[in-house]
């Protein structure tokens, strides 16, 4: 449960921390689990129970307003230009039949290859992500280029977009933060292409937020007129892009009926779809529909353990509805 929902319910919990504080040390630990006796903690574990039943409405209430925002999303999917008639959220791409295909979901060139092929043949969603005034799409993708640094050593940024005097570097991160490297690697892009202006582009989670700004210097600008980016003396500003970002630009594209022929659409949704559901791990609509009328045990539960999860998809759902 998020400290910020339900902030007044975790005062219920004092009692049951006051027993353990009294018979277990607060310093040291056991190096294995240590299971307590029901019969000795009785009158301490019946404290749980509001706190308990609280808890997993508060997950149930926020699956009832996502089941919502689903239906309306549907709806206005299916009166679209898109040539799909439900949000991305719809189907369930969580199974096992996922993690036998191609994609990799651990390994960032994987998810680096698959979002260059969505932005190899549409203007309208690189200006949609990285505000440039394209009107035709990349001539040309490099996919790690070989950068020869001065000495011994060479960079690889991850997608180089070329347009026709414009040129977008892409680095792209899931759990790695050697963020430092991002603004050298985007110096010698431009060194190597020198006659080509660039946009540098730091692709991450929003979660690692916190770990950018503390791993990097200067400080990220985000004073709300464009991007945040890291105003690097060389190469000069990198923006800061989440998968967030990217996922909600391509909702609006598909939605206006922009960016490419059907095949390129139909890559583009799932693409969505899937970073959705795997990198930002919302729950899909099947999901959402069994926590939201629960018919047994572990229906109820389940939102307790996703309960951060679920108020983030709220408010990402409801922004996107709001479009």
């Amino acid at each position: 449960m998020s400290p910020d929902i339900q902030s007044t319910e975790w005062q219920l919990l004092d009692s049951w921390w006051a027993t353990y504080a009294q018979t277990q040390s607060l310093v040291r630990s056991s190096a294995g689990p240590y299971v307590h006796g029901i019969d000795d903690w009785t009158d301490s574990w019946s404290e749980l129970d509001s706190w308990w039943e609280t808890y997993a409405a508060t997950g149930h209430e926020t699956a009832v307003k996502i089941g919502e925002l689903l239906a309306q999303s549907n709806a206005q999917w299916e009166a679209s230009a898109a040539p799909f008639d439900s949000d991305p959220l719809a189907s369930d791409l969580t199974n096992e039949r996922l993690q036998r295909g191609p994609l990799r979901p651990g390994r960032e060139e994987s998810w680096s290859r698959w979002f260059a092929r969505v932005l190899n043949s549409s203007a309208a969603l690189v200006r949609e992500i990285f505000d440039v005034p394209v009107t035709e799409p990349p001539r040309d993708i490099a996919l790690e280029d070989r950068l020869q640094k001065d000495g011994d050593g060479h960079r690889r940024p991850d997608i180089l977009l070329f347009h026709a005097d414009h040129g977008i570097s892409i680095e792209v991160k899931l759990d790695d933060e050697r963020y430092g490297k991002t603004g050298e690697t985007a110096a010698l892009v431009e060194r190597k292409y020198e006659d080509v202006e660039w946009t540098h582009t730091l692709l991450l989670p929003t979660r690692k937020r916190g770990r950018l700004e503390s791993l990097v210097s200067p400080p990220i600008d985000d004073d709300g007129d464009g991007p945040p980016s890291i105003e690097w003396d060389t190469p000069g500003p990198v923006d800061v892009v989440y998968w967030e970002d990217v996922t909600t630009a391509i909702r609006a594209v598909l939605r206006r009926g922009e960016g490419g022929d059907d095949q390129w659409a139909a890559n583009a949704y799932l693409f969505c779809a899937v970073v959705e559901q795997e990198l930002l791990q919302f729950q899909p609509e099947p999901v959402i529909r069994k926590v939201a009328n629960p018919t047994g045990v572990v229906d109820t539960l389940y939102p307790i353990g996703i309960e951060d999860v679920l108020a983030k998809q709220l408010t990402y759902l409801q922004k996107q509805v709001d479009a």
